[in-house]
This record gives C-alpha cells, sequence and structure tokens, in this order.
C-alpha cells in the first residue's frame, strides 16, 4: 500500500475547515476560511494557490447549481401562472342587481368554485357604490377597496382610471388572451375607439362575448 503523502495533509486540513465553515455558514464560513488561508500562510504557502484555485472552481460549479435550479422553480411558477377564464364587466354586472354587492359575488364565487376563474373590470365609479355601503376606508385607493370587499387578490382586479371607463381595458385585455367577456352590454357604443371595435368583432366571431342576464332574479351566464 502506498504510503501517505503527509506533503498534502496542510491543504486538506484546510479544506476540511472549509468544509464545516460551508456546513455551518455564517460567521462560520468567514472564520474557517481565514484559518484556511493562515494556516497554509505558516505551514505549506506553496499550497496557497492550489487552495484557490480549488475555492474559486467550487464556487462556480455552486453559482451554475444555483441558476439552473432557479430557473427550473421560475419555469415551474410560469407553468403554474393562473389562467383567467372569464374578464368580467363589474359594472355593467351590477348594474344588473341594482349595485346589490352580495348578488354581484354570488354569481362570481359561484364561478370560481367551478374551477372558472376570473379577471374583474371595474370604472372608477365603483367608488361611489363602495361609499354608499360604507366600505371605503380612509387612505385606501378604490383598487385596494375592491379587493378587501371582494376577497380578490390584486392581479384578479382592474380599475380604470378615475373619469375614465373600463370597457376599453376589459375588451384589450379578452383580446389579447383570447377569453371570454362575460356582460350585457354590446361594445356598440359610436365614440369607442376603432380599434377596440375591431377587437369587440375579434371577439364576436369567436364568440367570446358571453351575454349574462337575469334568471330567477340571479345573474345567469346566457
Amino acid at each position: 500500500m502506498p504510503a501517505f503523502d503527509y506533503s498534502q495533509l496542510p491543504i486538506l486540513i484546510s479544506l476540511i475547515a472549509i468544509l464545516i465553515g460551508l456546513t455551518l455558514r455564517g460567521l462560520w464560513l468567514w472564520t474557517s476560511l481565514t484559518f484556511a488561508v493562515l494556516f497554509l500562510y505558516v505551514f505549506d504557502r506553496d499550497s496557497i494557490v492550489t487552495l484557490v484555485i480549488y475555492l474559486l472552481t467550487a464556487s462556480l460549479l455552486i453559482q451554475g447549481y444555483i441558476q439552473i435550479k432557479r430557473g427550473y422553480q421560475n419555469s415551474q411558477q410560469l407553468g403554474k401562472t393562473e389562467k383567467f377564464t372569464f374578464a368580467v364587466d363589474g359594472n355593467n354586472l351590477l348594474g344588473l342587481v341594482d349595485w346589490d354587492l352580495d348578488r354581484f359575488l354570488e354569481f362570481i364565487n359561484e364561478l370560481e368554485r367551478d374551477g372558472l376563474k376570473t379577471h374583474l373590470f371595474f370604472d372608477y365609479s365603483i367608488r361611489r357604490t363602495l361609499k354608499e355601503n360604507d366600505l371605503m376606508i380612509p387612505n385606501e385607493t378604490v383598487p385596494m377597496a375592491v379587493c378587501r370587499v371582494m376577497d380578490r387578490d390584486r392581479s384578479n382586479v382592474t380599475v380604470s382610471k378615475k373619469g375614465y371607463g373600463a370597457d376599453a381595458l376589459l375588451i384589450r385585455y379578452a383580446d389579447r388572451e383570447r377569453i371570454s367577456v362575460l356582460s350585457n352590454d354590446k361594445f356598440n357604443k359610436p365614440k369607442e375607439d376603432r380599434f377596440i371595435q375591431q377587437a369587440v368583432r375579434r371577439l364576436e366571431r369567436q364568440n367570446l362575448i358571453r351575454r349574462v342576464d337575469l334568471v330567477e332574479n340571479k345573474l345567469t351566464i346566457m
């Protein structure tokens, strides 16, 4: 059996110390690195270069592994991105139920329970309904209030800017994502931007504008 090469002992001790530091992390890592360098400086200066090469190689391998793992996790998250089924004309449907938030939410929650994901679009004027029902909190924005009252994630709600309607936002979104619109609106206003009108026609050709009306006093997709 070949004899052990004791000349390699200093660098082995240094590597073991660094390995312990990597395991314990934090201050222990820096302490182990300092110990390893000083230990080699005293007992085997020529091995300091070898240690640095080892550390650089290990660092590159670890960073590569972390980047690959992070990329894999990101791709998994992208694959799990929520896909909405319906873009909901919130103000329009609320108008059908006389601005009764409970009846509106009953309809939305029923869709969600059936696995049909919804993205709600509201005109800024929804603020009036919230205020009339004493649902606004001081310093709270309209989108924040809508999300709180309706128990929605911010990514599931779009509120137009003050003085603007949400129809254009709703149609553009549905056209881009190729999802169905739930509304009782015909979206045929003459003043509407021609690009929005074209988007409406595209959605209509694909039967992606679904009419909602009252059946037995409940919102129902026709």
